[in-house]
């Protein structure tokens, strides 16, 4: 069983601060699997007592058992990432984004793009900005102009010159929009068209969105900085990609 397993099966039993370490240590395992129990124990700043009283709390007999798992999860985590699991995870990824797409939905969203004044993107991120800017190119070959929204300020400035029927495509993989959610809410009851592209899950701008459009993207192991999984944005460009064309089909 995994430390993962353990510490939910012993949820409850778990103090703020065991979870805390706990947590960390998940997030984490290559900057912890190497270390002796007092090395341990300063990372973490608590105690040497603390540590054993945490191993043995999630089922563990000791430090010893504890490090011995973290360090075969570890070894996992290197050697189950080959080059066929990346292909086949993309692959898979693509496949799931076209099961979510509706062509009846991409139609309709061809329709809005032809009847709105004016088209404008935004991307909670670096990397999705960068990808819109394409879906721009893209566009810009339909004959139709868009504008982009580099950041929450820009958003925020421009929603006092959209009109009703305008388009807003937010882009958010997660979608946490924190920062603009007030603003999306107000655009909507003033009849801008708010359509969200996110992961397919229950999310916070997904609630908010008057059209929904969803892709899968699975993130993978990045074995140079494991606590941060690389996240492709190949079902991203996917998705963007058949909204033009289907655009340009439209239009024709």
């Amino acid at each position: 069983m995994s430390i993962t397993e353990k510490m939910n099966n012993n949820f409850d039993q778990l103090n703020e601060n065991e979870r805390r370490v706990l947590d960390q240590v998940i997030k984490n395992k290559r900057q912890f699997y190497n270390l002796t129990i007092n090395e341990f124990a300063n990372k973490n700043l608590v105690s040497k007592s603390f540590v054993i009283r945490l191993c043995k709390k999630i089922g563990y007999s000791g430090y010893s058992e504890f490090k011995y798992q973290l360090k075969l999860e570890v070894e996992k985590l290197v050697t189950q990432q080959t080059t066929q699991s990346i292909l086949d995870s993309t692959t898979n990824d693509l496949k799931e984004t076209l099961r979510l797409i509706d062509s009846k939905k991409l139609n309709y969203l061809s329709q809005l793009l032809y009847q709105a004044p004016h088209i404008y993107t935004y991307g909670t991120g670096y990397g999705q900005r960068t990808i819109l800017e394409d879906f721009k190119r893209g566009m810009i070959s339909s004959q139709r102009a868009l504008t982009s929204l580099p950041t929450s300020v820009e958003l925020r400035l421009y929603s006092d010159t959209m009109v009703k029927n305008d388009l807003l495509f937010i882009v958010s993989i997660r979608g946490k929009v924190d920062n603009v959610k007030k603003d999306l809410i107000l655009l909507k009851e003033r009849g801008i068209i708010v359509v969200s592209i996110t992961q397919f899950a229950t999310n916070e701008l997904a609630s908010i969105a008057s059209l929904n459009l969803y892709l899968k993207t699975t993130p993978i192991l990045n074995p140079l900085s494991p606590e941060n999984p690389y996240v492709s944005y190949a079902p991203l460009c996917f998705l963007l990609d058949l909204i033009v064309k289907d655009y340009l089909n439209f239009k024709k």
